[in-house]
C-alpha cells in the first residue's frame, strides 16, 4: 500500500479527532497553534523517513508484519493521547477569555515564534528561521508630580499719603487760662474743622480720637477755616501744659498739624479796688490799669443792682489798657449799685476773665 494514502488517512484521522473536540466544546476557541504543531511534529516523527525509503507500494502480508505494525501502533497511541488531552485541555479552560499556553519543550523553542499554519494542514509545515526579538522589560516613566504654579499675592498698590499742612501754634500763657492761636489752613485737601488737643506731656499723636493720654478741652472745635484762635480755661495754674493744633478733613482724617507746643497759666489777677465818685457830670470810676501784655482785649466795667455781677449788664468796653478811669451819667440819682471792672481776653473762639477789681457799692446822689 503507498505511503501517500496511508498519510492521508492518517491527516483524515487526525481532522476527525479535532472535529469530535470541537463538537464537544461549542463556541470554544482553537486549540493553541503551538501545541497543535507540536503535536503534529510528534506524529509525523513516528513515520519512516521519506529520503531514505523509496517510494515503493506494500503488499498486504507486509502490511501486517512486526516491523510494519509498529509505526501504525504508535500513531494511534499518540492519536488517542492527543485527543484526549486535547479534550481535558478544553474542560480544564472552560469559559476563560484567554487559553492557558502550553509549556514550550525548550527554552530555545519558547524564543521561536510559533509558524503561521492552519491545525492539521497537510502541507509541510515550514519554520521561520528568524527569531523573535527579545522581548526588552521597559519601566514605567514616572509621571513627574505636577505642582500648581503658586500664584502672587497681589498687593493694592499702596496710595501715596499725601503730606500733612503745616500749621504755626503758640500757646500764651495768661491769668486765669491760656489763648491758643493757630495759623489758617492751606492745604489742597477739602477742611472741615480745627481742634486743639492738650496733654501734660509731649506725647500728642496727629489723629483723631486722642491717643497717647491727650484729651480734647471742648474749647477749640470750629468748622470756619478762618477761626484760629481759642482759649483753654480748664487748666491749673502754674502746671505746664503741651498743645498739638491739627486741621481735619470730613471722618478725622487730619490733613495739617502743628509742632507740639507749651504754656503755662497763672492766676487770675487783681487790679485792686474800685474807686467810685460823684463829679459834676455825674458818677467817675477810677482803677489801676492792666499790664499783662498778650492777655488782654477790653476792660468791662460791670453793674448791677444787686450783688450778683454775672450778667451782661455794663457801662463800658474800653479797648485801650492804658486808661484807669470812666464817667457816666446814666446812673439814676437814689438807687445803690454794686460794680467793677473786668479784664477781659477775647478770642474768636471764647473769651475768659483775666484780672478784676474788687466789687464797689455805691448810692447815687
Amino acid at each position: 500500500m503507498p505511503r501517500e494514502p496511508y498519510e492521508r488517512e492518517l491527516a483524515n484521522r487526525l481532522a476527525r479527532a479535532g472535529d469530535r473536540a470541537r463538537i464537544d466544546r461549542d463556541h470554544a476557541a482553537v486549540p493553541d497553534r503551538v501545541f497543535a504543531a507540536d503535536l503534529r511534529e510528534r506524529l509525523l516523527s513516528q513515520l519512516p523517513d521519506r529520503a531514505h525509503h523509496p517510494r515503493v507500494g506494500w503488499a498486504l502480508p507486509q502490511l501486517f508484519r512486526m516491523p510494519r505494525l509498529v509505526p501504525v501502533g504508535v500513531a494511534a497511541v499518540l492519536l488517542l493521547a492527543g485527543v484526549v488531552a486535547a479534550r481535558d485541555l478544553y474542560v480544564s479552560l472552560g469559559d476563560r477569555s484567554r487559553p492557558t499556553p502550553m509549556p514550550s519543550v525548550s527554552e530555545e523553542a519558547s524564543a521561536t515564534s510559533a509558524p503561521s499554519v492552519a491545525p492539521f494542514s497537510l502541507e509541510p509545515v515550514v519554520v521561520p528561521s528568524a527569531s523573535a526579538p527579545a522581548s526588552v522589560s521597559v519601566a514605567p516613566t514616572a509621571e513627574p508630580t505636577v505642582r500648581p504654579t503658586p500664584r502672587p499675592t497681589l498687593k493694592p498698590t499702596p496710595v501715596p499719603t499725601p503730606a500733612l499742612a503745616q500749621l504755626e501754634l503758640s500757646a500764651a500763657g495768661c491769668p486765669g487760662g491760656i489763648v491758643l492761636s493757630w495759623s489758617q489752613y492751606e492745604g489742597g485737601a477739602p477742611f472741615n474743622h480745627y481742634t486743639t488737643l492738650r496733654n501734660t506731656t509731649e506725647s500728642i499723636p496727629k489723629a483723631y480720637p486722642p491717643q497717647g493720654g491727650a484729651v480734647d478741652p471742648g474749647s477749640t472745635y470750629t468748622t470756619n477755616v478762618e477761626k484760629t484762635s481759642a482759649v483753654d480755661t480748664g487748666v491749673s495754674a502754674g502746671v505746664t501744659y503741651y498743645y498739638r493744633t491739627m486741621a481735619f478733613k470730613t471722618g478725622d482724617g487730619v490733613i495739617g498739624a502743628s509742632a507740639i507746643t507749651s504754656g503755662v497759666a497763672s492766676p487770675v489777677g487783681s487790679l485792686g479796688g474800685l474807686d467810685v465818685t460823684a463829679v459834676a457830670e455825674g458818677t467817675q470810676l477810677a482803677w489801676t490799669t492792666f499790664e499783662g501784655e498778650g492777655c488782654f482785649t477790653w476792660y468791662k466795667l460791670v453793674y448791677s443792682e444787686t450783688s450778683f455781677l454775672g450778667g451782661d449788664s455794663y457801662l463800658a468796653a474800653i479797648s485801650d489798657p492804658s486808661v484807669g478811669t470812666f464817667t457816666t451819667g446814666d446812673l439814676v440819682s437814689g438807687h445803690t449799685y454794686y460794680m467793677r471792672v473786668q479784664v477781659i481776653k477775647a478770642t474768636a473762639l471764647g473769651a475768659f476773665f483775666a484780672a478784676e477789681t474788687t466789687v464797689a457799692t455805691y448810692s447815687v446822689p
